[in-house]
């Protein structure tokens, strides 16, 4: 295919833990992945290949704020009790493609999961120019129905792509 087919596209995976089921009902989604701790390296080695625009995370979170999606603008190397690239904790700035509003706010608290270990090997690869995404992690509140957040997501990813024109 031709890079210009990827140009503009939204790649969305969604980690294990019940925002699967999200990620495929969402209309505004060019891509769905699903990833797992055992083929992480496999999605990354695709988003390389196929270079899309965007990429979007999903997981799914049990701790305060259950009445918002938060969009995560930090990840750090760490991974459970350990670190990742180093053997000091390092930041990375997450700059998303999607913007905050009453339904979704910027948090900068990823924890140690999956979610942040796939966060911060994306990172990586935008960072050491591998990869030529914009990327935006959202921690989906396990509380929140899964049919109000996709209609919440689809409706800013509507208005994300109406904007790029």
């Amino acid at each position: 295919m031709s890079e210009s087919f990827f140009s503009n596209q939204i790649y969305g995976f969604a980690l294990s833990g019940g925002t699967g089921r999200i990620l495929y009902r969402l209309k505004q989604i060019d891509y769905c992945y699903l990833v797992y701790p055992n083929n992480v390296e496999h999605y990354l080695e695709m988003i390389l290949h196929d270079q899309p625009s965007y990429v979007l995370g999903l997981g799914t979170y049990s701790g305060v704020d259950q009445d918002q999606i938060r969009i995560e603008t930090i990840c750090t190397n760490q991974f459970r009790n350990d670190y990742v690239d180093g053997k000091d904790k390092q930041k990375v700035k997450i700059n998303p493609f999607l913007s905050d509003n009453s339904e979704m706010k910027l948090a900068e608290a990823m924890g140690n999961s999956h979610c942040n270990l796939t966060s911060w090997k994306i990172m990586q690869l935008i960072n050491q120019g591998e990869l030529n995404a914009q990327y935006t992690f959202l921690h989906v509140p396990k509380s929140m129905k899964p049919w109000v957040v996709t209609e919440i997501i689809d409706q800013k990813l509507f208005e994300f792509k109406q904007a790029l024109g």
